[in-house]
């Protein structure tokens, strides 16, 4: 084969592959459902999901106090509770009892309790107890009373300390001081935490959805057209997948910036990373996920079926990030699968970028493995192609030319009709 040939090859090659392009594209525009998710759900749910966590930190929650000391040592302790930002004093209550049925009423969602001998007990220079009680379903409300009382506590008991040691050590203020330097979320929100996880999510799920929801168009056109879809350009596998690939990348350039730059913008989420090192970040994050879902369109026999298979996976995806709890408290199992996700990869990158200024360079780990996974999932996407797309293609070409209505009796069939 001279030179010319093989250039002449490649040029309808490449031909090939922007026609498959330029249909998709076609295609994913002229479906409403596809552009919803495509589209639609990259720009609307990442603002519903930062408007939903915002304001990202407890404020003021109600506390009802039981004094069961009343003296000055425990009056500044009820007072420095409800000086704190987390806590709002909200009333004394005679006993437990009585402040138990102010929590069932929902008036407060603490209980400060401070017993008899709170005052002798620090007089002796002995060490004072005092009990919290918390309403547990949420537990950002316990994070918050439980911090506002350490923090309560270890100042009175460093100036009192202090107090005692002065005299001796000839020294003022506290022997240790701490001081409290959050890094990569100066707000200690839990936007600011979970957020960042959660945008390539949005990104892989949307894209999983749209490709999963125009194989299922597909499907039905071949349905109705003798196992043909007349929308469908004939190219080998792979110049189906690399065109098909394509196209998802070019649509999905405002997208990935608008989520992962725009949204931390708007909400004032961490931003310490490098847009250009953001986006070549993404780059393999959004060919592996292309890919990934069209291997797992092999799954999908119609358009609604998309949401049966893919919808309830965002839960797991999450999980499995490390977004609610740390990877390396997983079983290996789990943490072998959330390997094999691309999202895990891009969103502790991400996290690394935005929240401590990491460089590409090092979360280089996270870029190679995303590329890693590129020819795994195309030899996937590859397989489903031929070997299942293709032959159940075939099958339902030779049913139809054997008995015309044979893909309407499956059709009907499968909705329990006929």
């Amino acid at each position: 084969m001279t030179d010319k040939m093989k250039h002449s090859r490649l040029f309808l090659w490449f031909i090939q592959v922007l026609r498959v392009c330029g249909r998709e594209i076609l295609l994913a525009f002229r479906d409403p459902g596809v552009v919803i998710f495509f589209l639609l759900l990259n720009a609307v749910y990442p603002v519903l999901y930062s408007l939903i966590y915002n304001p990202e930190v407890v404020r003021d929650e109600p506390v009802v106090v039981v004094d069961d000391n009343r003296t000055h040592e425990s009056r500044e302790l009820i007072r420095r509770m409800d000086a704190t930002q987390e806590v709002a004093i909200v009333g004394y209550a005679a006993n437990m009892q009585e402040a138990q049925e102010a929590m069932h009423r929902k008036a407060c969602y603490g209980i400060l309790y401070v017993p008899r001998d709170f005052g002798q007990s620090l007089g002796r220079q002995e060490q004072g107890h005092v009990s919290l009680y918390c309403d547990m379903s949420v537990m950002m409300r316990y994070k918050a009373m439980f911090t506002a009382l350490t923090n309560v506590t270890q100042s009175m008991g460093n100036e009192r300390l202090a107090a005692i040691v002065e005299p001796v050590l000839n020294m003022s203020g506290s022997i240790i001081e701490s001081r409290q330097v959050p890094v990569g979320n100066p707000a200690m929100g839990i936007a600011s935490a979970v957020l960042l996880f959660i945008l390539p999510l949005v990104l892989q799920q949307s894209m999983i959805l749209g490709i999963a929801m125009l194989h299922g168009g597909s499907i039905e056109r071949r349905r109705r057209n003798g196992g043909r879809d007349p929308m469908a350009i004939e190219a080998s596998p792979g110049t189906t997948i690399i065109g098909k690939m394509m196209c998802h990348q070019i649509i999905y350039v405002i997208p990935v910036i608008y989520v992962l730059h725009y949204v931390p913008l708007m909400f004032g989420f961490p931003q310490y990373g490098n847009i250009l090192h953001i986006i070549c970040l993404a780059i393999p994050f959004i060919i592996v996920v292309s890919l990934m879902g069209q291997t797992l369109q092999a799954f999908v026999n119609e358009r609604e079926s998309v949401f049966l298979l893919f919808v309830f996976s965002s839960v797991i995806f999450v999980f499995l990030t490390g977004a609610s709890w740390p990877r390396y408290l997983m079983s290996r199992l789990w943490y072998v699968v959330g390997d094999c996700v691309p999202a895990t990869w891009m969103s502790n990158g991400y996290v690394l970028m935005q929240s401590n200024g990491a460089t590409l360079y090092q979360v280089s780990h996270h870029y190679w493995m995303m590329w890693l996974q590129v020819p795994v999932m195309f030899i996937l996407a590859y397989l489903v192609e031929r070997f299942v797309n293709r032959r159940r293609y075939r099958s339902w070409v030779a049913a139809s030319q054997a008995n015309p209505r044979a893909l309407t009796r499956i059709d009907l069939a499968k909705n329990g009709v006929g």
